[in-house]
């Protein structure tokens, strides 16, 4: 609860100075610049995590094979079942409702400018890997988790300016209405049912698939409560968390330029709340962040409950 606190803290600070710049008629510069640079260090950072972490490169080749299995599953089916409920709910592919098409082509290309950014992703990722393996100090896993704390809250308050600069939160929060919430369930209904496929067609039994499921994208926490449970099925929620978190970032921009903005997201499951967040906000715009913060807030809070759901069957 503190740390969803501190990153709701930062990111309504952030937006309260875009709000009172773009009343003053002031620009605060190089806004995009920072997000791009804090995120290419967040993710650097994050790679360097699971390349010093021995425990999960010396399983790569098995409980690893399973996790990309149970994370690709159900980011498929966290997509299919956002697409069809905000078709149900009448929203169009830019996360509006009928009717307010007349910014379309903008945001069309602002999401076709994030394809440079996923290679950049991609290569940040890979090298922080690379260095998290071959150069990172043995004390460098001590002092990693404040590092992405750090320039999380960075990315966040720079997320929080460019909300309020554009100032059509409000207009958008009441357009979708009491709509914004009900995504968050939508979410969980799609992971479950991954979940309940890789339980049917992988070699981990229901409970176990539910059990990984269940932890939302949350690698921190879910692993954890897991670890009393089973040592393997820890590991293997903690390395699909991690998996889908990485996969998320890297498809992000695509998924919003190809099959909708509030798909995009779902993908990352608890995530969107924090460390996707910046990148969902520059693939789309300000009120869709909003609405991933929101979608990462709820799921966070149901880890907890549907983790222990589970886990005691």
């Amino acid at each position: 609860m503190t740390t969803l606190l501190l990153y709701l803290g930062i990111t309504v600070i952030g937006y309260f100075l875009g709000s009172f710049c773009r009343k003053k008629n002031r620009r605060i510069p190089l806004v995009g610049t920072m997000q791009t640079l804090a995120i290419m260090i967040l993710v650097f950072v994050m790679g360097a995590r699971i390349g010093g972490n021995e425990e999960v490169v010396s399983q790569l080749d098995t409980i690893g094979l399973l996790a990309l299995a149970t994370a690709l599953i159900i980011l498929a089916t966290t997509v299919a079942a956002m697409f069809l409920g905000r078709k149900l709910l009448g929203f169009n592919r830019y996360g509006l409702r009928k009717g307010e098409v007349a910014e379309e082509d903008e945001h069309d290309g602002k999401a076709g400018g994030m394809n440079r950014m996923t290679f950049i992703i991609v290569g940040c990722v890979a090298l922080g890997i690379a260095a998290g393996y071959f150069v990172m100090p043995s004390g460098f896993m001590d002092i990693s988790g404040n590092l992405m704390t750090l320039f999380l809250c960075i990315l966040l308050i720079f997320v929080g300016i460019d909300i309020g600069t554009e100032g059509t939160l409000g207009p958008n929060f009441k357009a979708a209405g009491w709509r914004v919430i009900v995504f968050p369930f939508i979410n969980m209904a799609g992971m479950l049912i991954g979940a309940f496929i890789c339980g049917l067609i992988l070699p981990l039994g229901m409970q176990d698939a539910f059990c990984v499921g269940a932890g939302f994208s949350w690698y921190s926490l879910a692993p954890a409560m897991l670890a009393s449970y089973s040592t393997k099925v820890s590991a293997i929620s903690f390395m699909h968390n991690v998996i889908r978190e990485i996969v998320s970032i890297l498809l992000i921009p695509v998924v919003a330029r190809r099959v909708g903005y509030i798909e995009c997201f779902s993908m990352p499951g608890a995530a969107s709340m924090d460390v996707c967040l910046p990148v969902v906000e520059k693939a789309t715009r300000g009120d869709i962040a909003v609405y991933s913060f929101i979608n990462g807030a709820v799921l966070s809070a149901a880890v907890p409950v549907f983790v222990s759901f589970f886990m005691n069957l």
